[in-house]
C-alpha cells in the first residue's frame, strides 16, 4: 500500500505474551490470530524469555519478530517493564538496573520502551505495575497506550469486569490523560518515540457458572495497534523486512491507531517548507514558514499539539491545514465518536522543526 512516493505503510501489533510466559497460546495461535485481524507483523514479548529465534519470520502472511518484556523478578511489586526490541541476546541479566539494560540494549543495536508506564488499579484488580525510575536516558521510546492496562480502574468488580470481556468497546476512551502529559515532558527532555500495545494474553477465566476467555488475541489485535511507515516495501524477506519495522520504530516514523474504532491505515501527518517534507519522527529545517497537512480515512476532531505550548490548531474534519513560523515539537491527535462518546482514534509521532543553524 503505497502511501507516497517515499513511504508504505504496514500495521502491527506490539507486546503480547504466549505459553512462554503468562500468555495462554501458543506462537501459532498468536499468528493465526494476527492473520485474522489483518495484521502484517507482530512483536511477542514474553516475561524475561526469549522463545526460540526459529520461531521467527514470515508465518502465514505475517511478519513474526520475537522479543522481550524485562523486569526485574526480585523486585516486589514487580515493577519497571521495559520492552526490549530486535536483540537475539538474552538480556534479562540486566533487569535489576534499568539503566544498564537501556545501554546494552542500545549497544547491541536494539531499542527499549517502558511498558504501560503509568497503571491504575481498582478495587477488584488492585496489582499495578507502573515504571517509577525517570533518572534514565537514552531509552527510544514509552508505550502510550496499553489496551489491557486501560481497563484496570474501570473493572471495580466481578460484575464490571465481566461487562468489559463482553463489550470492551464501551470502556475503551484512549491513552491515560496523565500519560498524554508524560509524553509531551519526555519529548522537551528527549526523542521519545510513543508505541501502542495490546499486552495480549487471552487467558481464560471463570465467574460463577460462566467460564470464558478474556479478550482473545483476535480481539487484542483488531484493536489498538501500532502504524509503521517504512522506507521501502515488504517484499517477504525475513531479514529485510524485520530491519524496516524496527528502523521505523527507532526513528518514530509511526503512529498509534484504535483500529476497532475505525482502520486508520491511510492516515498521513507531514509538514512542509520550501519544497521539503516531513513526516513523523522527522526533523524539518525552516527556511520560511512552514505548513503541516494532516489527512485522516474519516472525519473526526483533530487537534495539534505543540509540546510545551498546548492545542495550536483544532477541527472537526477529515482534513487539518495550519501554517507557522515557530520551531517546536509538533504532534497530532484524533478523537472520533464512537458507541456514545469520544474515543481516541489516532495518536501521531511529533515532526521536529528547527531553524538552519549557522
Amino acid at each position: 500500500m503505497n502511501l507516497s512516493p517515499r513511504f508504505f505503510s504496514y500495521r502491527g501489533n506490539i507486546h503480547m505474551h504466549s505459553r512462554a510466559s503468562d500468555g495462554a497460546g501458543e506462537v501459532a495461535d498468536l499468528v493465526a490470530a494476527a492473520r485474522r485481524a489483518g495484521l502484517h507483523f507482530i512483536i511477542l514479548t514474553d516475561h524475561n524469555y526469549l522463545i526460540d529465534q526459529g520461531e521467527e519470520g514470515w508465518r502465514d502472511g505475517v511478519l513474526t519478530l520475537i522479543d522481550i518484556e524485562v523486569n526485574d523478578r526480585h523486585q516486589q511489586p514487580e515493577q519497571n517493564h521495559c520492552l526490549t526490541l530486535g536483540v537475539h541476546d538474552d538480556v534479562t541479566p540486566y533487569a535489576a538496573d534499568p539503566q544498564a539494560l537501556i545501554d546494552v540494549v542500545r549497544q547491541r543495536g536494539g531499542l527499549t520502551f517502558l511498558a504501560h508506564p503509568i497503571d491504575k488499579a481498582s478495587p477488584f484488580l488492585p496489582d499495578t505495575y507502573p515504571w517509577t525510575i525517570w533518572d534514565i536516558e537514552g531509552f527510544t521510546g514509552i508505550e502510550l497506550w496499553n489496551y489491557m492496562s486501560e481497563f484496570r480502574p474501570y473493572a471495580t468488580n466481578k460484575f464490571k469486569g465481566l461487562l468489559i470481556s463482553l463489550w470492551p468497546q464501551f470502556f475503551t476512551t484512549g491513552p491515560f490523560p496523565e500519560m498524554l502529559a508524560k509524553w509531551d515532558e519526555l519529548l522537551l527532555q528527549q526523542p521519545t518515540v510513543a508505541i501502542g500495545g495490546s499486552d495480549a494474553h487471552a487467558r481464560i477465566y471463570q465467574l460463577g457458572p460462566i467460564r470464558r476467555r478474556v479478550f482473545p488475541y483476535e480481539v487484542c489485535f483488531t484493536a489498538v495497534n501500532t502504524h509503521i511507515l517504512s522506507t521501502e516495501p515488504m517484499h517477504g524477506e525475513y531479514e529485510h523486512d524485520r530491519r524496516l519495522v524496527y528502523d521505523a520504530l527507532r526513528e518514530g516514523r509511526c503512529w498509534v491507531g484504535y483500529d476497532r474504532l475505525h482502520a486508520t491505515d491511510d492516515f498521513r501527518f507531514v509538514a512542509r517548507c520550501a519544497g521539503d517534507v516531513a513526516t513523523m519522527g522527522q526533523t524539518l529545517q525552516m527556511q520560511s514558514t512552514v505548513t503541516f497537512e494532516a489527512s485522516l480515512p474519516a472525519p473526526a476532531r483533530l487537534r495539534l499539539i505543540r509540546v510545551g505550548e498546548g492545542v495550536v490548531a483544532e477541527t472537526r474534519n477529515a482534513r487539518l491545514s495550519y501554517v507557522t513560523d515557530k520551531p517546536g515539537i509538533y504532534r497530532l491527535e484524533a478523537w472520533k465518536w464512537g458507541w456514545g462518546k469520544m474515543r481516541g482514534w489516532i495518536f501521531a509521532n511529533p515532526i521536529f522543526l528547527v531553524r538552519p543553524t549557522a
